[in-house]
């Protein structure tokens, strides 16, 4: 975000606060998708109870918590 941040400040010449807000409003929405896709697909993961699950769960809590 903040390359294209920088991108647009500096090709058309915008300046800092408008070039972060472009940016943010280009770019935020696929950051934030992606997160909660990973999140979301470690879900069953975290709420398995099948054989093995005791291994994947600290892996998961890690993911989850950041």
């Amino acid at each position: 975000m903040i390359d294209f941040a920088l991108e647009v400040e500096r090709d058309e010449g915008k300046s800092s606060r408008d070039s972060i807000f472009e940016a943010c409003q280009l770019r935020l929405r696929p950051i934030l998708m992606t997160t909660m896709a990973a999140m979301l697909g470690a879900l069953p993961l975290a709420l398995g109870t099948g054989t093995g699950s005791e291994l994947r769960r600290p892996l998961v809590s890690r993911l989850l918590a950041g």
